[in-house]
């Protein structure tokens, strides 16, 4: 089974709560087209092809970089910023007298192709699609989120939660990225073996943020939380977002298990962070909520709550640390979601012969999906 084999397998539309109009107002709003490209590199492109401070551009989701997407910013500023690249297309669509954010976006509409599959996988898929359709599936945070996480040494956030801010940094700084380019993983494998001899790391530095790193280290050693505080905002609240989307996740996927019963184990997929569940829903799940953990959660089911006590003592960890003030003015913070979801409007065509890998068939599906949800989740479970 093959996902996001060309942009075009991936499409993905955003819905927005913004009332664009044509009559000049503050902000100016665009379509965003791009593919190949993550949303936080393309606005970041914007801003330097224009010549505007990157705060001035605002997004509601990130949008994936393996798909083809289209997604609303605004831009604080009259001009119109349109423009045009192979990889990104900035069309001005009209105005706004509000910007552009996160909790701007309903929904996403996906349009997907799944390939390479044999006969009966292509069966089974669209059976379960129509499965998932009707009792949707556990809401969880994809791989996607989870691009930080080292296998081996862990969460950025929770090592620097523990105060271990020197292993933090250096995963920040030598962690290879799955796709990352061999010119890169070879740099960052010297960098781990010169580690401790700043002069020779930053010698070999190339980014803006290792020679930030290291600079730092030669002229004050030990200065480690110092160095992880010279990343760009978005990275560390990255590093937060991945560690927390785990924890979350941990209780999600136990919550899943209590609620499969020892008779019928779930199903599992694989996952970067750890296995994904899946199991029969029960009207328990379909109503929870779960608080991503961090300040000021709530937990409106104690049986949430209770597990993430479990998964912190199992890690050593004190749920004050999930409250703490890990970089200046950078901590946890807590925010509802729904464990289970419902996807709407969903359409799934029959197999088909796949043109891209003769004797396999693919399937094409469309599904909206509240905010915040994964497609890719969607197949998962619709595959188990």
């Amino acid at each position: 089974m093959r996902l996001k084999t060309t942009p075009e397998d991936f499409v993905v539309r955003e819905a927005v709560d913004l009332h664009i109009r044509q009559k000049p107002a503050r902000y100016r709003v665009y379509l965003l087209e791009k593919k190949g490209w993550n949303t936080a590199d393309a606005v970041a492109a914007i801003a330097r092809a224009r010549r505007l401070p990157p705060g001035r551009i605002q997004y509601g989701g990130k949008k994936d970089r393996h798909a083809h997407t289209f997604q609303y910013v605004t831009i604080d500023h009259p001009a119109d910023h349109s423009l045009s690249t192979p990889y990104y297309r900035l069309k001005a669509v009209g105005y706004a007298t509000e910007p552009m954010a996160p909790g701007r976006v309903l929904a996403n509409h996906f349009e997907v192709t799944v390939r390479e599959l044999r006969p009966e996988e292509a069966a089974r898929l669209v059976d379960g699609v129509r499965r998932v359709a009707a009792a949707g599936f556990p809401n969880y945070f994809d791989d996607q989120r989870f691009g930080s996480f080292d296998p081996r040494r862990g969460f950025i956030a929770e090592q620097m939660a523990q105060g271990r801010w020197e292993q933090a940094l250096q995963i920040a700084l030598t962690h290879v990225y799955p796709g990352e380019k061999s010119r890169a993983k070879a740099r960052k494998r010297r960098l781990l073996e010169a580690w401790g001899d700043w002069a020779t790391c930053l010698d070999l530095a190339e980014t803006a943020f290792e020679r930030r790193c290291f600079a730092l280290l030669a002229e004050q050693p030990g200065g480690f939380r110092a160095a992880l505080a010279t990343a760009r905002r978005e990275e560390q609240e990255m590093w937060l977002s991945a560690w927390q989307a785990f924890l979350w996740n941990e209780v999600l996927r136990r919550l899943v298990a209590a609620a499969a019963g020892g008779d019928e184990p779930p199903a599992e997929a694989a996952g970067v962070a750890g296995p994904y569940r899946f199991a029969r829903s029960t009207p328990e799940l379909q109503q929870m909520v779960i608080p991503l953990p961090g300040r000021g959660m709530r937990f409106s089911d104690p049986r949430a709550g209770l597990i993430l006590e479990d998964v912190l003592r199992e890690r050593r960890l004190r749920p004050a640390q999930l409250e703490a003030e890990l970089l200046p003015g950078l901590w946890l913070r807590s925010s509802p979601r729904e464990a289970w979801v419902m996807p709407r409007s969903v359409r799934v065509d029959p197999p088909q012969p796949d043109e891209r890998y003769p004797g396999f068939e693919r399937v094409s599906l469309r599904f909206t999906l509240p905010r915040g949800a994964y497609a890719t989740m969607l197949i998962k479970a619709a595959a188990h």
